[in-house]
């Protein structure tokens, strides 16, 4: 267990510059979109009224989401594509760098030479990469509680329906950041594992940024793409975006199918540890 604590601890020293930038540009955009509401709020809602069925997809929007609510807004302008994006783009990063990284540079045959398991250095790393995406999603979760009552993301507001009739739109609460940036760390959690499964089974950073981008990127689209034709629907399945855009568990709260990611980390990191005990390093 000394081991391993020993290799956790040292992957996140040696990353704390990126784990700094990382989180800091993630700040300014969450800050940077709360900001936005005041001016936008009724921007994004005559941008989705006026859209296409496409259009609202690429959104995130579904029935009964008013985008020039707070909560509406949070969702378009951050939460159905921004956040989890970044989050994604950390994760796939930090999956593939954590055992294929310093395998094509001869710099993990070094570290086996010491004292220390391929066990103890496996789940080292893959904690540590998790520790670090969970401290960037909780520093952005914590940046826009602070920033949303000085830009009215925190007041109901009053909207006006198609039948002329006034309806009022709760702001944006606490348990609503919680929620939204807990599906979105899950999303991003479970590219990270399967990044980190390539890049344990060929010991090949390229193969492992390469197969879990195009994973991440493949589901969007098919998800998109179910939204103009219904003979894809059943392929949405494969996709995360599926549950995460239809749930919308920011407004709507989280549910059981935020799950579903932990349980294919639990299996990725597994297959990964069996497949990294069995094979010869990759050569530098």
């Amino acid at each position: 267990m000394s081991a391993t604590w020993a290799v956790y601890r040292r992957w996140l020293r040696d990353r704390r510059l990126s784990t700094v930038s990382w989180t800091f540009g993630l700040i300014v955009i969450v800050v940077a979109t709360a900001a936005f509401y005041p001016a936008l709020g009724s921007s994004t809602e005559a941008l989705a009224s006026g859209g296409s069925e496409a259009m609202s997809s690429l959104l995130g929007l579904s029935a009964g989401i008013d985008p020039g609510s707070p909560l509406g807004y949070l969702w378009i302008g951050l939460y159905a594509n921004i956040l989890p994006w970044t989050l994604m783009a950390l994760g796939v990063s930090l999956g593939s760098s954590a055992i294929a990284g310093d395998e094509g540079t001869g710099a993990l045959e070094y570290l086996l030479s010491g004292p220390v398991t391929r066990t103890q250095v496996l789940f080292g790393r893959f904690m540590a990469a998790i520790t670090v995406l969970v401290v960037v999603s909780v520093v952005s979760g914590l940046s826009l509680v602070v920033s949303m009552p000085f830009f009215e993301l925190t007041d109901e507001v009053t909207t006006t329906l198609p039948d002329g009739t006034t309806q009022g739109e709760p702001g944006a609460t606490i348990a609503n950041v919680v929620d939204g940036t807990v599906s979105a760390f899950a999303v991003a959690l479970g590219l990270t594992a399967i990044a980190f499964l390539i890049g344990a089974v060929s010991g090949r950073k390229s193969w492992a940024l390469g197969g879990a981008s195009a994973l991440g990127i493949g589901g969007y689209v098919l998800y998109t793409l179910s939204s103009m034709t219904s003979s894809l629907e059943a392929l949405t399945w494969l996709s995360s975006w599926r549950w995460y855009v239809d749930d919308v568990m920011l407004i709507n709260g989280l549910d059981w199918e935020v799950l579903i990611p932990f349980g294919v980390t639990v299996v990725a990191v597994l297959l990964g540890w069996r497949a990294f005990l069995g094979r010869d390093l990759q050569s530098s």
